[in-house]
C-alpha cells in the first residue's frame, strides 16, 4: 500500500477480497492504522455489510460522510442528487483515507470514491469489485502453517508446552488455516484455561459438529458462511451444496458436469459464479476445490435440503471413474503370464509355467513384536493395517507382493484392488508416491490410470498398496523413502500399506508410525516337499528321477541353506535339466555359472553370437561389478551408460572373435534378447533404448565377486574393490563369495578382507553401511 501511494497520482482504490473468515477486515484495519500519519486530514470508515437484514445504500453512507465532514448539513439536508458532488467538494483539497468494509456491490462504492489526487480508498469485499474505475484488486489467501500457528498462539494468550505443539498444529489443520476459525479456537482456549489443546482437538474431531463447536460469542464461522451463501441463485446454491459431495479434493469442469448431470458449459458457468462468490477456490489449471470448513457447511446444507439422501450421485461417479479401470486391471493380473520364482539367469526355452498356482507355496508371516505367528498375508493385513515384511535374499518378497495383487484380483472379498509398487522404479526422491503408483501400473500392465481414478481408489475403494523393496533403494534415498511412505499412510488412512525389505534396514520411523513388523519365515521341510510335488506335477516328471532330489533337500545339512524359495527353485531347475545337485549356495552359483557360460553351448547345442561362452561369462561378471559399484541414487542403468560399460568390459576381455563379429553392438543386442543376469528391466524390455538391471538376488553379487577375484594378483587391490561395492550397494553376500573364490589361490584372503573391512568400519559414518560391514565381518569369522 505504501509503495502504491508513492507510485503516482490518485485517487488510489484498493479492493481486498477473499472468502469469508479469511481476515479481510482485520488486514484493512491494520493497514489503515499503519497509514494514518500519511492521511491526517480526513479518515472515514463505513461498514457496508448487512445489519438487521438490510444492506446500507451508497446514499445512506454519503449522507453520513457529508454530515461528518460538514456538521452544518445535519439540519440542512442535502438532496440525493447533490450528495456525491457535495461529498467530493468537501474532500477536494483533503488528504483522505477512507475504509469501506464488507462491500457487496460496485454500486455501493462508486460514489464514495473522492475526485482528488490525495486519497486512498480501502475496500474489503467477498467478491472482486473489478468494475470500480482504477481499482487495484488484491486477493487475500489463507495463512501459511507458521502464520496460522502464531495467530492461534496469540489468540489463546498462552505458550505451548512441548507436548502441546502437535495438538496445536492439529488445531490449525482442523480450522483449515482460516483466521476466523483460528481466532475462535484461540478464544475458547483463553476462556477455558484448564483445557489443553488436545481437549479442543477432540471436540473438533467430529466433522459433523465442527462448525457448531467453532462459535465463541459473536464470532461464528457458520454465520460468516451464511452471508455469502444467501447471495446465490437457486441453481448456484444447489451446485454449491451437491458438489461438496464430489469425492475428489480437486476437480475439473468435466467432473462437475458428470456429477451434476449437466452440460460442461453450464457446469463451468455455475462454478465460476461460486468462485466469484468466494465459496469455491480455483487455480490457473482450471481445477476447483472447497475450503475444508466450507465443504462441511455445504454438506450440512445438502443434508438439510435432501439433495442426495442415498448417496446415489457419489456412487454413480465412483463407478464411472473406477469400474472400467478395475476390470481391465483385474484382467491383466489374471491373464498375463505369471512370473513365479525361477532359476535366475537360465535361458529357458523348453519349460514355461503359466498357471499362477503351479509352483506357488504360500509364505508364512511371523509377527516380530506381536503374537501373530505363521499367518498368511490376509490375516496379517487384517490385524495390521500398516505392515513391514522383512525377508532375506531369495525369501520371496517380490513374489509375495505380486501374489497379493493376483489373489485380490482373483477373490476380491477383502479388497477391490492391490498394487505392487517397486520402489526401485522411483525416478528421483521428489517423485510423489501417487505418481509412482500410476507409473508402476502403466509400466507393468500397460494401463493408463487417470489421477482422479487413483484418488478415488485411495479414498473410496478398499485398496492395498505394497511398496516393494525398500532395501533396493540406495542408502542415501532410504530415509526419504521411509518418510514419504509414512506421510502417504497418514494422508490415506483408509488404505492398507505393506512395505517389503531385507533385514537390517533401519525401521525407527515405521515403528513410530504404527507399522507392525513381520518376518517372512524360511521354508519348512513341509514347504520344500510341497514345492517338489508341485514341480513334478507341473513338468510331468523329473528326467533324472525324484529320489536323489528328495533325499538331497531333506538332508539335515541342506535344510539350513535351502530354506528360501529362490535357492530351492534354482536347485530343482538345475537338477531337473542336468541331474546336478549342488552342496550349498556357493556351489549352486558355481554350477549355475558353469551351465550359463562355461558349458552353455554344449548343453544348448546352438551358437547365439560370435562371443565364446568363457568370454561372455567374463563380460557378464565385469558388467555385474559395474552395477554393484554404481553411485548412490542412480537406479537402473540407462542405455547410453550401459553401452559405455559394455565397451569397458570388452576392453578388458577382448578376443579376436569379438572383434570380428561386431563387438559392443552385437553384445548389446544379445543381452537385450536373452535371459541373462544382466538384462533390460521388465518395464522397458522391447524399447529401442531400454534401461538395464542386474538380477536382484545373490547370484548377481556372485558374478561381481568373480570379477573382483579374477582381477586380484599379488597385491590386495581386491579388498578395496570389495569395500567400494559395500559402500555402494551393501554387497554382504558378494564379500563372502570373493573370499570363497580366492580361497585356493590366496589362503589368507578371508583374513586380508576382514582386516580391510574392519579398517573401513572404523572410518565409516553411515549407519546402514556400518551394519553391512559388521555382517561381513561376522560371515568371515
Amino acid at each position: 500500500m505504501e509503495r502504491l501511494i508513492g507510485s503516482g497520482e490518485g485517487p488510489h482504490v484498493v479492493n481486498i477480497y477473499g472468502p469469508p473468515g479469511v481476515g479481510k477486515s482485520a488486514l484493512a484495519l491494520h493497514v489503515a492504522h499503519r497509514l494514518q500519519t500519511t492521511f491526517q486530514s480526513v479518515q472515514l470508515y463505513a461498514d457496508l455489510g448487512e445489519y438487521n437484514g438490510e444492506v446500507p445504500t451508497a446514499t445512506q453512507i454519503l449522507q453520513r460522510f457529508v454530515a461528518d465532514l460538514d456538521p452544518s448539513t445535519i439540519n440542512v439536508p442535502v438532496g440525493t442528487r447533490e450528495l456525491p458532488q457535495r461529498y467530493r467538494s468537501l474532500l477536494a483539497w483533503q488528504s483522505s483515507l477512507i475504509l469501506l468494509d464488507d462491500a457487496r456491490t460496485t454500486e455501493q462504492v462508486a460514489d464514495l470514491v473522492p475526485g482528488n489526487t490525495k486519497s486512498l480508498v480501502l475496500v474489503t469485499s467477498r467478491v472482486p469489485l473489478a468494475a470500480i474505475a482504477g481499482v487495484s484488486l488484491h486477493h487475500l489467501d489463507l495463512m501459511g502453517l507458521d502464520e496460522s500457528l502464531s495467530l492461534l498462539t496469540a489468540a489463546a494468550g498462552r505458550r505451548w508446552f512441548a507436548q502441546d505443539v502437535d495438538d496445536a498444529r492439529t488445531l490449525v489443520g482442523q480450522c483449515g488455516r482460516l483466521p476466523l476459525a483460528l481466532r475462535i479456537a484461540g478464544a475458547i482456549l483463553k476462556k477455558k484455561s484448564h483445557w489443553s489443546p488436545g481437549r479442543l482437538v477432540e471436540k473438533l474431531s467430529d466433522e459433523r459438529t465442527r462448525l457448531t463447536e467453532l462459535v465463541e460469542g459473536p464470532l461464528d464461522v457458520r454465520s460468516s458462511f451464511e452471508v455469502s451463501y444467501c447471495t446465490l441463485t437457486d441453481d448456484e446454491s444447489r451446485a454449491f451444496r451437491v458438489l461438496s459431495l464430489l469425492p475428489l479434493n480437486r476437480f475439473e469442469v468435466r467432473h462437475a458436469a458428470i456429477f451434476l448431470q449437466i452440460s460442461e458449459n453450464r457446469a463451468e458457468r455455475l462454478l465460476e459464479a461460486l468462485v466469484d462468490a468466494q465459496l469455491v477456490e480455483a487455480n490457473d489449471e482450471a481445477r476447483y476445490r472447497y475450503h475444508d470448513l466450507l465443504k462441511l457447511f455445504a454438506r450440512e446444507r445438502c443434508e438439510q435440503s435432501g439433495d442426495d439422501p442415498n448417496g446415489a450421485l457419489a456412487a454413480r461417479f465412483l463407478s464411472i471413474f473406477t469400474s472400467d479401470f478395475l476390470e481391465s486391471y483385474r484382467e491383466s493380473l489374471l491373464t498375463s503370464h505369471w512370473s513365479e520364482v525361477r532359476a535366475e539367469g537360465l535361458i529357458r526355452d523348453d519349460l514355461l509355467i503359466t498357471t499362477p498356482d503351479a509352483l506357488y507355496v504360500p509364505p508364512r508371516l511371523a509377527s516380530i513384536n506381536g503374537d501373530l505367528n505363521c499367518a498368511d498375508w490376509q490375516n496379517a493385513v487384517t490385524v495390521s493395517p500398516r505392515l513391514l515384511a522383512v525377508g532375506g535374499p531369495g525369501a520371496g518378497k517380490t513374489v509375495l507382493a505380486d501374489r497379493i495383487c493376483y489373489e485380490v484380483a482373483r477373490d476380491g472379498r477383502l479388497f477391490d484392488a492391490a498394487f505392487n509398487v517397486p520402489l526401485r522404479l522411483r525416478t528421483n526422491r521428489h517423485q510423489s508416491l501417487d505418481r509412482l503408483i500410476n507409473d508402476s501400473v502403466r509400466l507393468r500392465h500397460t494401463l493408463d490410470m487417470l489421477p482422479e481414478t487413483l484418488e478415488l481408489l485411495l479414498h473410496r475403494r478398499r485398496t492395498l498398496i505394497v511398496f516393494d523393496g525398500l532395501d533396493e533403494v540406495t542408502v542415501n534415498e532410504r530415509d526419504q523413502a521411509r518418510e514419504d511412505i509414512v506421510e502417504f499412510s497418514k494422508m490415506h488412512p483408509e488404505v492398507r500399506v505393506v512395505v517389503t525389505s531385507r533385514p537390517g534396514v533401519p525401521t525407527q520411523k515405521f515403528d513410530e508410525s504404527g507399522f507392525a513388523q513381520y518376518r517372512i519365515e524360511p521354508f519348512s521341510a513341509v514347504d520344500v516337499r510341497a514345492y517338489i510335488d508341485k514341480w513334478v506335477a507341473a513338468t510331468g516328471a523329473l528326467r533324472h528321477g525324484e529320489a536323489p532330489l528328495r533325499a538331497k533337500v531333506t538332508a539335515p545339512d541342506t535344510a539350513q541353506w535351502l530354506s528360501t524359495p529362490l535357492l530351492l527353485a534354482q536347485l530343482v531347475s538345475l537338477y531337473g535339466r542336468f541331474g546336478r545337485l549342488p552342496d550349498g549356495p556357493f556351489d549352486l552359483y558355481e554350477g549355475t555359472y558353469s551351465l550359463l557360460f562355461e558349458r552353455r553351448d554344449m548343453y544348448r547345442g546352438i551358437r547365439r553370437s560370435g562371443v565364446d561362452p568363457n568370454t561372455l561369462g567374463g563380460l557378464m561378471c565385469a558388467l555385474a561389478y559395474e552395477f554393484v559399484i554404481r553411485p548412490a541414487g542412480t537406479g537402473d542403468m540407462p542405455s547410453d551408460e550401459f553401452r559405455r560399460a559394455v565397451r569397458r568390459a570388452l576392453g578388458s576381455h577382448t578376443s579376436r572373435t569379438v572383434e570380428d563379429r561386431g563387438s559392443a553392438e552385437e553384445l548389446f543386442a544379445l543381452l537385450a534378447t536373452s535371459e541373462f543376469p544382466v538384462h533390460p528391466t521388465s518395464e522397458s524390455a522391447g524399447e529401442a533404448e531400454p534401461r538395464w538391471t542386474l538380477v536382484r538376488d545373490p547370484f548377481g553379487q556372485y558374478l561381481a565377486a568373480r570379477a573382483i577375484a579374477s582381477d586380484s594378483g599379488a597385491d590386495t587391490a581386491f579388498t578395496s574393490q570389495v569395500v567400494k561395492a559395500v559402500r555402494a550397494t551393501g554387497f554382504v553376500e558378494g564379500a563372502a563369495f570373493v573370499a570363497a573364490l580366492l580361497k585356493n589361490r590366496r589362503p589368507d584372503a578371508s583374513r586380508e578382507l576382514a582386516t580391510a573391512v574392519r579398517t573401513a568400519l572404523g572410518k565409516e559414518k553411515e549407519l546402514p553401511v556400518r551394519e553391512c560391514m559388521e555382517q561381513i565381518l561376522r560371515a568371515l569369522g
